[in-house]
């Protein structure tokens, strides 16, 4: 039945996104860890409507006072002793000020302070849970890798033994505070325990180390956190899996590659070379540029001769990979290929992607199925399914049901 009144609106919020694909992508990504108390659907759309289509620091603005104010709510919320609204509260918080650094990349000052007060915030909120969240830090090399250790949730309130132990890495943008939302929270309501952390060029790690970058080699820093977790009392070394979110699909392909530690992989989306992977998301033309551009260079060039995503790009690629110019990032970058160490994948793996991600998706999907030596199991999420976004952003708990169905059949059956 249809209503037309001027007198009574059901709603004046309407649900809209933005022109710009990428701004409508990060605005889903933000509005999909709702799932587990990562944000909300009203506060998210309700920054959408101020936000200026494609104008990044207008993004960055909007996201920041929205995470201010509900920051300033969850501690007015824990001085009056309502701990679980002051904890929802922060862990909302965290997640609107890491939305907010996401296009800080131009502006060194405000992207380092969202970044600390969407730790600070999450650290927080952590200590708050039934078990608290324990906050971890890795030692490695000259620095730490930040990340935190989620523990099985009580059954019939009573503490019980983790099923098997999960970690989690993510790719060129996440967080741990995000990999929490995505596979920590609901890994801990099916008893599992899960650890959820930043690696080299990672945002976490990158905000306590600034000069650890993304390297190849991947099964380092995975190696120290596997000696990390297994030197617990509380893992089990026999049921240990690894998932790598986006680009994570490389990090964690090259480490169960090479560390025979690993007992199932999952890789959301399955990586086999980055270079490839890069250049279609960016496009072929950046990777044929012949003039070479430093960050320095495109700083306050108006929007009309280059986009604000592509001065924020240049800076960012530049800054993770630990390189000065564009040339020098696709040098670095050629060496993200497995390779014939794909090959060496020999525990059980499941491949996840987006049926509608692209075709360069769809051929290293089936690049890894077809030559990994395990066992993998492939599974494809459509628009039917309400999960078609890139690591499934639009429906977390569909995803977390496949993984942890995946798991459990794979390492506890």
């Amino acid at each position: 039945m249809a209503f037309a009144s001027t007198l009574l609106n059901r709603s004046v919020t309407r649900v809209s996104g933005f022109r710009d694909a990428e701004f409508d992508y990060q605005l889903l990504r933000a509005i999909g860890v709702a799932d587990y108390g990562g944000s909300t659907v009203g506060e998210c759309l309700a920054a959408a409507s101020m936000i200026t289509d494609g104008d990044t620091r207008s993004w960055t603005r909007v996201f920041g006072a929205l995470a201010e104010r509900v920051e300033a709510s969850g501690r007015r919320a824990l001085a009056a002793g309502h701990k679980v609204s002051g904890r929802d509260h922060l862990l909302r918080a965290s997640t609107y000020y890491r939305t907010a650094e996401y296009y800080a990349e131009a502006d060194a000052a405000a992207m380092s302070e969202h970044g600390r007060r969407s730790q600070a915030c999450f650290a927080d909120a952590a200590g708050l849970f039934d078990p608290p969240i324990e906050i971890v830090s890795v030692p490695f090399e000259d620095g730490v890798l930040p990340g935190y250790l989620v523990r099985p949730l009580p059954a019939g309130g009573a503490p019980r033994p983790p099923r098997g132990t999960l970690l989690v890495l993510g790719g060129f943008d996440s967080s741990a505070e995000e990999l929490y939302f995505q596979l920590g929270a609901p890994g801990a309501t099916r008893g599992w325990q899960v650890l959820v952390f930043d690696g080299p060029g990672q945002t976490g790690c990158m905000r306590v180390n600034p000069d650890m970058a993304f390297r190849p080699d991947y099964e380092v820093p995975v190696g120290a956190v596997l000696d990390f977790v297994l030197g617990r009392p509380d893992s089990d070394p026999d049921r240990v899996a690894l998932a790598g979110m986006s680009l994570g699909g490389y990090f964690a392909s090259r480490a169960a590659a090479r560390d025979r530690r690993i007992g199932a992989l999952v890789v959301d989306s399955p990586i086999v070379d980055l270079f490839r992977y890069m250049e279609a998301m960016i496009g072929p033309d950046v990777f044929r540029m012949r003039s070479d551009i430093r960050p320095q260079d495109v700083t306050g060039v108006p929007e009309d001769l280059l986009p604000a995503q592509m001065v924020w790009g240049i800076a960012a690629v530049c800054r993770r990979f630990g390189v000065g110019s564009l040339h020098e990032w696709l040098e670095r970058l050629d060496g993200f290929r497995l390779g014939d160490a794909v090959e060496d994948i020999a525990c059980p793996s499941l491949a996840l992607a987006g049926d509608a991600e692209g075709a360069e998706v769809t051929r290293q999907l089936q690049e890894f199925a077809g030559r990994v030596s395990g066992p993998v199991t492939v599974r494809t999420f459509g628009v039917d399914d309400g999960a078609d976004a890139h690591c499934q952003a639009n429906n977390l708990r569909l995803c977390a049901q496949v993984v942890y169905d995946w798991l459990d059949d794979t390492l506890t059956a």
